[in-house]
């Protein structure tokens, strides 16, 4: 059968869209590109997951919270107790005035042994026959640091260091007032339940 100009005409036509048709849907398909891979269902690997319980919380008993505590006995309360009293006096012994006869030291007697107020008599007398009638000394001091331990075999006496800041005046045209540290040692002891100051020294002041 012998085909005619116009049938070949649009089988050709015909084939030419087919290939068009052909190239299109693989272009937009994908295939062409190297990473393409073709869709299957592939088992997905599978995640266990593990509960994380937490911890029980911890228990402790009555004897193991006391045995991480320090207990303040009555000796350490006492020690402390003293400790404030023997720093209330150095104070105040250091607290003076040459202009006052040294009244502080004379209200600090009803805190002494007898000895002591001996001792602290004859102090007095000193300091007034060699002070200076027209210059005036006076100081003031605040106690910084108390520290003392109660003999171990009565607990009937104490010796208290204590550390004392301060600042010395002495009323002259070219002075001013000095700072200084000073330290004090006080003995006290206990007598008919009372605790008095029996002794006192001291080391030289320390200028800033």
């Amino acid at each position: 059968m012998k085909l005619s100009p116009k049938t070949i005409n649009w089988l050709m036509i015909g084939g030419v869209i087919l290939i068009l048709a052909v190239l299109l849907y693989i272009l937009f398909s994908g295939k062409l590109n190297p990473n393409y891979r073709p869709f299957t269902n592939q088992p997905q690997p599978t995640t266990t997951v593990t509960e994380n319980n937490p911890p029980a919380p911890q228990t402790f008993s009555t004897e193991q919270l006391a045995a991480n505590q320090v207990v303040l006995d009555n000796r350490g309360r006492l020690e402390i107790e003293l400790e404030k009293k023997a720093g209330a006096f150095v104070e105040r012994w250091a607290s003076l005035s040459n202009q006052d006869n040294f009244s502080n030291l004379e209200i600090l007697k009803n805190g002494m042994t007898q000895s002591m107020i001996t001792w602290t008599d004859n102090y007095i007398k000193d300091q007034l026959a060699t002070k200076k009638a027209d210059t005036y000394l006076g100081t003031r001091a605040q106690a910084i640091v108390t520290q003392g331990t109660l003999n171990s075999t009565n607990n009937d006496s104490l010796t208290v260091d204590v550390k004392v800041r301060g600042q010395e005046t002495i009323a002259t045209a070219a002075s001013q007032p000095k700072n200084f540290y000073q330290n004090y040692e006080l003995t006290l002891v206990k007598k008919d339940n009372n605790w008095l100051a029996d002794k006192l020294v001291w080391q030289e002041r320390q200028y800033q």
